[in-house]
């Protein structure tokens, strides 16, 4: 898991735009939904380097940090640097999307540690 934590953070951005396009009705155009991801991958990439997320990666407060800097820096980059909108909704659900995704992986991940250590405990005993 230390080694592929970022799939699972990158798989909660795609999916988040995938899901968005579609709703939206726009076609799946893989260049474009790349383009559309790009502010926030590149967000994620700064908010693994500030929280230095290779270390501990499923701590739950590296997830609160990894995905509070992804959403901050990701409407950033989209409004200055790729000129996309970020109405009020479209923040409060890019919000709250990254926030319930990548804390949840990790929630998860360690509610399973917890068990599968509590389980060989008891086998050991």
């Amino acid at each position: 898991m230390k080694r592929w934590f970022w799939v699972l953070d990158v798989a909660t951005i795609m999916s988040f735009v995938i899901i968005g396009r579609d709703t939206h009705g726009f076609v799946t155009d893989w260049a474009e939904t790349l383009r559309v991801a790009a502010p926030f991958l590149l967000a994620l990439s700064v908010g693994v380097g500030v929280t230095r997320a290779w270390e501990r990666p499923t701590r739950i407060l590296t997830g609160i940090g990894i995905s509070v800097i992804t959403v901050v820096v990701g409407l950033g980059f989209r409004k200055y640097v790729f000129d996309d909108g970020t109405a009020t909704t479209f923040v409060i659900l890019t919000s709250a999307w990254m926030i319930v995704w990548m804390v949840g992986w990790r929630l998860v991940a360690n509610l399973a540690a917890r068990i599968i250590d509590s389980r060989r405990g008891s086998l050991t005993t």
